[in-house]
């Protein structure tokens, strides 16, 4: 069985391979599949921080810029009152 991209199923693959492995070389497939799926895991969930810190900053720059200039003009028009 696969699952349309003809990457087999790995269930699959450790049912046909269940009479050739042992049991140390199940433990260190566990632990290779494991592992290079949490590099995978961590790397992309490092860009997705980094994509999102990028939006929320320019999204806060933005807010600054339209907002800073009004924040100014209020406080020149009181101080310009005294």
């Amino acid at each position: 069985m696969s699952n349309g991209q003809e990457i087999p199923v790995l269930t699959d693959v450790l049912q046909r391979a269940s009479s050739e492995k042992t049991a140390a070389e199940f433990d260190q497939l566990q632990t290779d599949i494991c592992t290079a799926s949490l590099r995978l895991a961590e790397v992309k969930l490092r860009q997705a921080c980094k994509e999102a810190e990028l939006e929320i900053t320019e999204r806060v720059m933005a807010e600054l810029r339209a907002e800073l200039p009004l924040i100014v003009r209020a406080a020149i028009r009181r101080h310009s009152k005294t």
